[in-house]
């Protein structure tokens, strides 16, 4: 009879990591969509009123990117210290910057909204500097003009974030050679001819979300072919990944 509730112990004790992942538990709210040593890019979908089973939240420093305008969302931590958080409604095209956590963080999700929440979970695996300033809610540009531009959103000496605006029918600046790996998210679905070293061009659709990846001094020639202007977010990298990505150092 002693081998029963040791066996059962065992289970239990396996089980629980294995439920708490985020893609095991919810996988229809949370896709990796991207990851190499740099960052991992996740697609966070929650349905309207949908509730989300207790799991992990990852610890490193995270760029939130809300894709569309969507309603308040409550979060009830289940871990060591028990509190319940609500995000206010957000607007497509801002986003946020969440710092490292101290402890891991496990929580149950709640869309209390009608409409489905869809962003992207930008987590930061490169070697922290200034995590004090790395905060903060950054709202939408105002509607793009017809004009190409590129503005800082935010910066500090781990990261720079900048707002690029492709003009209709105009070459794309913002994707020009950086000397910082970068990773490109298109905050509006675009229609791009897309231009190699050797000249020659391909035609690329974009869809909402959809993230590129540049190396250090890549070149990546776009152009928007579309009658409206295009809308990316760039986040350039400016330290290496660290040795220990969970802990950012």
């Amino acid at each position: 009879m002693l081998f029963l509730p040791l066996a059962l112990m065992a289970c239990s004790i396996s089980v629980v990591p294995f439920i708490q992942d985020p893609f095991v538990a919810a996988p229809q709210a949370y896709k990796r969509e991207f990851e190499n040593d740099w960052v991992r890019v996740v697609r966070v979908r929650y349905g309207p009123r949908e509730k989300i089973a207790s799991h992990d939240h990852p610890r490193r420093g995270t760029v939130y990117i809300y894709l569309r305008n969507s309603g308040p969302v409550r979060f009830t931590h289940t871990g060591e210290e028990k509190f319940t958080l609500i995000r206010p409604a957000v607007k497509g095209g801002g986003f946020r910057l969440g710092r490292r956590l101290k402890v891991k963080e496990t929580h149950e999700v709640e869309s209390l909204s009608e409409h489905s929440t869809e962003f992207l979970r930008v987590e930061l695996k490169t070697l922290e500097l200034d995590t004090q300033t790395f905060r903060g809610r950054f709202p939408p540009e105002p509607h793009p003009t017809d004009n190409s531009s590129q503005k800082v959103r935010f910066e500090n000496r781990q990261v720079r974030i900048l707002h690029v605006t492709c003009a209709a029918r105009h070459k794309c600046e913002g994707t020009n050679p950086s000397t910082s790996p970068s990773l490109l998210v298109a905050l509006t679905p675009s229609h791009f001819r897309r231009i190699v070293r050797d000249g020659t061009a391909s035609d690329l659709k974009i869809e909402l979300g959809q993230t590129f990846w540049l190396e250090a001094n890549d070149q990546l020639h776009l152009e928007n072919t579309g009658n409206v202007p295009a809308e990316l977010l760039k986040i350039e990298l400016r330290t290496k990944p660290a040795n220990n990505p969970e802990e950012g150092e």
